[in-house]
């Protein structure tokens, strides 16, 4: 039960940095595991652009209260997008 709130609480930190950055992707988090987070990220018409591991230090340091995403994810996230 614990390990599918992290990945509950991922999943809303992504889609939160993925909207803040007003980008045309999203993502289904299925995983954690070892500090990662198994993600798979989909084009705006549903097509799996590729599937990814997050690091969990990337998401602790997403804070969507301070709008601050982690500069890893951000970069991650746009080269995602180009895809």
């Amino acid at each position: 039960m614990v390990q599918e709130q992290k990945t509950k609480e991922a999943q809303e930190i992504l889609s939160w940095a993925i909207a803040h950055m007003n980008l045309s992707i999203h993502c289904e988090t299925t995983a954690s595991k070892k500090g990662y987070y198994k993600v798979q990220f989909f084009s705006k018409d549903n097509k799996l652009i590729m599937p990814a591991e997050i690091a969990d230090e990337w998401i602790k340091g997403t804070k969507p209260k301070e709008k601050i995403i982690h500069d890893q994810l951000m970069m991650t996230l746009r080269n995602l997008e180009n895809y």
